[in-house]
């Protein structure tokens, strides 16, 4: 618990520190990552397998924390994300959910820390420096959970 409130309390300060970004986005960010979760108690909402294609570049988002990079590729068990930079000192990803959106479009994925939910099928893998974690997914619209000028998962980091 301490570490989700350092991470939290880290955030919210970067995001309200003067010529940082807006204090929304660090609430935003904080609470539109916790309400994301909840969307994997919503029928239908899970994703039982990784989508056929895979976009090459997805944004990365660790919750309540910075956005990366990620290459995507099509792996024997799914999807393959590598996540490009460096995590946040102290940061130790659990999992991460890729978000489809209610276009059938991939929109990104979020890291979380601590065990993936329970029950959500494995549809991948997330690949962060030596370390690899589960992969899970679901479909969701995050345009209600996220602010406009912050959003979770930019487009400019879909391209090289």
């Amino acid at each position: 618990m301490r570490a989700v409130l350092g991470t939290t309390s880290i955030a919210l300060f970067m995001a309200c520190t003067p010529g940082t970004g807006d204090p929304a986005c660090g609430i935003t960010a904080l609470a539109g990552a916790t309400v994301l979760l909840d969307q994997f108690n919503v029928p239908r909402q899970t994703l039982a397998d990784a989508p056929l294609e895979a976009p090459g570049l997805l944004p990365v988002r660790v919750a309540a924390g910075p956005a990366l990079r990620g290459g995507v590729t099509l792996g024997e068990a799914g999807w393959v994300v590598r996540v490009e930079g460096d995590l946040p000192q102290g940061e130790a990803p659990g999992f991460g959910v890729l978000v489809i959106g209610l276009d059938a479009s991939p929109r990104g994925v979020m890291l979380y820390s601590g065990p993936p939910v329970s029950g959500a099928p494995v549809i991948g893998v997330v690949e962060v420096g030596p370390l690899e974690v589960p992969l899970i997914g679901l479909r969701a619209d995050v345009a209600g959970l996220e602010t406009p000028s912050c959003p979770f998962f930019p487009d400019s980091l879909r391209s090289p």
